[in-house]
């Protein structure tokens, strides 16, 4: 029946010129049929009526389209060219040729106009069309399903993406993807950058500093948590190694005072601290303390399990107290003296296998969660802060990556661009940030990060190296 729009122009051909037997000319009809044009019609409208007859509306709303068809100047020009014809100069004028696609699919029926079996909606009353499409707040490709079973009009598609991506309802409930892994750059050498954070246990509070170089760790028990207890500690650690160059914390408020800020500048360290409500900006100091509080649960001795983590080797084949002092631990375990000997690890090497690594991870957490680079924010956009449930002005990009300083109605805020969606409609041009590839060789099996290539060694093991770039 859907056929039967189409009008057709039958030709013989002799079965030698058929490249593949013609199933119907094998079984021929014992009845030749003849359908005249009268009979033709009569089927076509038993078809378009029983597409009526099962329209979901009611017969008042059906009068009111029926009304509106009319008085519109477009769809009352697309019934007429329905009925006589589609002239050719209709592909050009810009308010019908958004219809010329959709000619042969486009019937006239008791004054509706329907695309197939959907009804085509009049300018004046798609906002309310739009308004149902959404009910109960879908998403996109749920009221796009919606719309495919009952309503048409040139552009519906778009329209309903942008209505739902601008819903405020919807942006308040939305959820950022997560974006692609950053990997924290690695030091040139020991103690040049250390993470600090403070963690609970048994009920007791300890500061933690680890070395982003070697992972070497270590702790203190603090008796009151002000910042000038936190304070000693530190100077403690920094007798032993030394002073790093970079200290990366959360935004306690042991390390969010003035008292904090002062001892920075007195002993000549850069202080960062990572956004709030995402640790994930400080991941080495929050790693270490899992492992941390992992030993000192299982442990009997702390000290002699917290001696065993700094004297095993890393997935380098190093143990953090072989790179942060260049020689092995004595333990409880029997060891030859001459193991004991300083011996400095090539550190070029290291850092090469510790860049592939990082590229590894992040190529294997990018595939893991789906990420996908966020589009980036500009000054004065108007943002819904999701942690905080209250709508927002962006003021500035802050100097940490996807940072940004948000003034909220109850003061000015520093959140990071997962926890900001845009309350406008969304930027299409994503962040400056690299975008993972699948890697055409089949035997690595992770996602192999753009501006890669991958080597294979001697042994037959499949490396990632960084290409070099010409800048």
């Amino acid at each position: 029946m859907r056929l039967m729009r189409y009008s057709y122009t039958v030709q013989y051909a002799p079965g030698k010129s058929l490249w593949t037997a013609d199933t119907l000319s094998r079984s021929p009809l014992k009845k030749p049929m003849n359908m005249s044009d009268k009979e033709l019609m009569e089927s076509t409208d038993i078809y378009v009526d029983s597409i009526v007859a099962n329209m979901p509306v009611s017969s008042s709303y059906m009068q009111t389209l029926k009304k509106q068809l009319k008085s519109d100047s477009v769809c009352a020009r697309v019934m007429d060219m329905c009925t006589e014809g589609w002239p050719d100069h209709a592909k050009q004028e810009p308010l019908l040729r958004n219809y010329w696609p959709d000619r042969a699919t486009l019937t006239v029926k008791d004054g509706l106009l329907l695309k197939d079996t959907r009804l085509v909606i009049p300018s004046a009353m798609r906002n309310k069309v739009l308004e149902k499409l959404h009910e109960g707040h879908q998403g996109v490709v749920k009221c796009k399903a919606r719309a495919r079973q009952t309503v048409w009009w040139p552009g519906l598609s778009q329209q309903i993406s942008e209505m739902v991506l601008k819903c405020k309802t919807c942006i308040q409930e939305r959820h950022n993807n997560s974006e692609p892994l950053m990997p924290t750059e690695y030091p040139a050498r020991p103690w040049q950058k250390v993470g600090t954070d403070l963690f609970e246990l048994g009920g007791k509070t300890y500061l933690l500093a680890v070395d982003y170089h070697s992972r070497f760790v270590e702790i203190a028990l603090l008796h009151r948590t002000k910042s000038i207890n936190v304070i000693t500690h530190l100077k403690s650690f920094f007798a032993h190694h030394g002073i790093p160059e970079v200290l990366m914390s959360d935004n306690g408020p042991q390390y969010s005072g003035q008292t904090f800020t002062d001892f920075a500048a007195a002993y000549g360290f850069k202080h960062i601290t990572s956004c709030p409500k995402f640790p994930q900006s400080n991941g080495e100091a929050e790693r270490a303390v899992q492992t941390v509080k992992n030993l000192l649960k299982k442990a009997a001795d702390p000290y002699l399990a917290l001696l065993a983590y700094r004297a095993t080797p890393l997935q380098s084949g190093y143990s953090p107290a072989e790179f942060l002092m260049g020689r092995r631990l004595r333990t409880t375990l029997p060891i030859l003296p001459s193991q004991l000997e300083p011996t400095l690890p090539d550190n070029a090497l290291l850092a090469q296998k510790e860049r592939e690594k990082r590229m590894m991870d992040m190529a294997n957490f990018n595939r893991r969660h789906r990420a996908k680079p966020l589009c980036s924010l500009s000054p004065g956009e108007q943002v819904w802060v999701t942690d905080v449930k209250t709508a927002g002005t962006v003021i500035q990009n802050h100097s940490t990556p996807r940072s940004y300083t948000v003034e909220l109605p109850q003061g000015t805020v520093r959140r990071n661009r997962v926890h900001l969606i845009p309350l406008s409609s969304p930027v299409h041009e994503p962040a400056n940030v690299p975008v993972l590839q699948k890697p055409q060789t089949p035997s690595v099996s992770p996602a192999t990060p753009v501006n890669t290539d991958v080597v294979r060694t001697k042994s037959g093991r499949a490396i990632v190296k960084p290409k070099k770039l010409d800048l």
